[in-house]
């Protein structure tokens, strides 16, 4: 036993001097960007094990400057925490920042890296990505994307019209967004109790949960093979559940798929399969096997239901807490749009509620830090050196709470983004970047803004929304990790502004 504990002594003595040398080797042919002193193997714990990772680091960065290096175990990060260098990286270098760091929780969500989001840049990963927006402007065609917000969104107004006493409103608008998710992929149109829907939220409830705190074996990802913690197993099974539901949808589509009959996402991305098997594309057609498929169905599926459901709720929030700007946009409301529902059509006249819209993607940090960037090469961002294969990732609340740009940033100010007329600026803000830029763009932006508006739209013509009498609204926020923040919960009260 003394020879085995004396041989695991050196062999953990040998790595953390030959990690030192590397690092000190490393240091000598690179000038990286500055960061705070850690502890080796261990790294910046009290930062990347912090819910405020995002506010620690933009702190630092007053320090070491805009671009900050931090330890993620014995991992190298780079922060951007400016605008200036966040687009330097992610449009002036082009595909230098465009890879995508290797996790094992990402391996297992991807099955292998067949994803889009998650994905490393590539010729297979453009393709896909062309394929998917090719698919999803589909929706921006006609009214299609109008109807499908209308439909899902009435079914639930009603619901909350029926609302006696003070309810959760985030209990809704997850709902809402799922469904609404289920019609844009499935082409399934479910009662609003369904309990398939009901069971897939909380599954995706519990990963978010789970993810919040992190997962040890992504930091030290040999683990997974040694001694797999509970949360590992625990997240395994999950997403064994969640990929399991994507393939069968996927297949229920490929048994009834028909070329001439468009029903849905799904077969938006069998024709375009389809269309190579025509041409006789067998390179394409490697690229479009059933895995990539689905994983790209996910990714949309995912995503999309997120991002929308948190700023929807963060929405209402401010709704709620500035009654005199709910208002406005009500009265902004019943103006252009009158007595029928709002659509597309209505987009360039609703300036104000759009103002809104853009200010809560900015104050509410949905994104956090965002999904981790890696750079396929050597390059350099704000003068200092990136060598191929470090994690870069953007500090969204950074960009959006800095004072060089934005005047009182902790300030929910609508006008930010309207010109002297009260119109929407045709140029966006220099630090508004809620959909990230460059090579790794959300994918779906363009659907994204127009749902969100139209969902906006419909609820504030329908309701007066209120806290409960005697009730303040909470400044503090839920904290779930990575730098993402949820309002506290709060009730709300609905009142019909017209009667049905």
């Amino acid at each position: 036993m003394a020879i085995l504990s004396l041989n695991v002594q050196t062999i953990l003595a040998g790595l953390t001097i030959g990690l030192l040398v590397y690092k000190a080797i490393k240091r000598m042919r690179y000038r990286l960007p500055p960061g705070p002193w850690c502890i080796p193997l261990i790294g910046h714990y009290k930062v990347y094990g912090s819910v405020e990772i995002h506010k620690k680091i933009a702190e630092l960065s007053k320090k070491y400057g805009p671009v900050v290096r931090i330890s993620f175990g014995p991992q190298m990060w780079i922060v951007l925490n400016n605008i200036d260098v966040t687009l330097e990286a992610m449009v002036k270098k082009k595909a230098d920042f465009a890879g995508r760091p290797k996790f094992n929780s990402g391996e297992v969500f991807t099955e292998g890296g067949k994803d889009i989001a998650f994905t490393s840049y590539s010729p297979t990963w453009k393709f896909h990505r062309k394929i998917a927006g090719k698919a999803l402007r589909h929706y921006l065609q006609g009214d299609l994307l109008e109807n499908m917000v209308q439909d899902n969104a009435e079914k639930f107004l009603n619901k909350m019209a029926k609302e006696k006493e003070p309810f959760f409103f985030k209990d809704y608008v997850d709902l809402m967004i799922f469904h609404q998710l289920y019609t844009l992929c499935f082409g399934e149109k479910r009662p609003v109790d369904d309990p398939e829907v009901k069971a897939l939220l909380k599954l995706d409830n519990d990963l978010f949960d789970l993810f919040g705190t992190g997962l040890l074996e992504d930091i030290v990802p040999y683990l997974k093979d040694i001694y797999p913690t509970a949360k590992w197993k625990k997240f395994n099974k999950m997403m064994g559940e969640i990929l399991h539901l994507l393939h069968t949808k996927f297949k229920q589509h490929v048994d009834t798929f028909s070329p001439d009959k468009n029903r849905d996402f799904i077969d938006s991305l069998l024709m375009a399969r389809q269309e190579a098997e025509n041409e006789g594309d067998e390179a394409a057609l490697e690229k479009l096997e059933d895995t990539y498929l689905v994983q790209t169905i996910g990714d949309i599926f995912f995503a999309g239901v997120d991002t929308t459901r948190f700023a929807m709720d963060w929405f209402v929030y401010f709704m709620t807490r500035f009654p005199e700007i709910q208002t406005k946009c009500q009265e902004e409301i019943d103006r252009v749009v009158g007595s029928g529902h709002p659509s597309m059509k209505d987009r360039s006249n609703l300036d104000y509620t759009e103002a809104c819209l853009f200010e809560t993607l900015r104050l509410a940090n949905v994104a956090g830090l965002g999904i981790p960037h890696k750079t396929i090469c050597d390059t350099q961002v704000g003068g200092y050196d990136i060598p191929k294969g470090t994690t870069v990732v953007i500090n969204f609340w950074a960009l959006h709470q800095d004072p060089k740009h934005w005047k009182d940033p902790e300030q929910f100010d609508p006008s930010r983004y309207l010109d002297e007329e009260g119109k929407m600026k045709p140029i966006r803000p220099d630090s508004w970047l809620p959909f990230s830029a460059g090579r790794r763009v959300c994918l779906g932006e363009t659907v994204a803004k127009p749902e969100l508006l139209l969902l906006c739209a419909n609820l504030l013509q329908r309701f007066d929304i209120r806290l409960p009498d005697g009730v303040k609204a909470n400044p503090e926020h839920n904290m779930k990790g990575f730098g993402i923040e949820l309002p506290s919960d709060y009730k709300i009260v609905v009142k019909e502004r017209i009667e049905n």
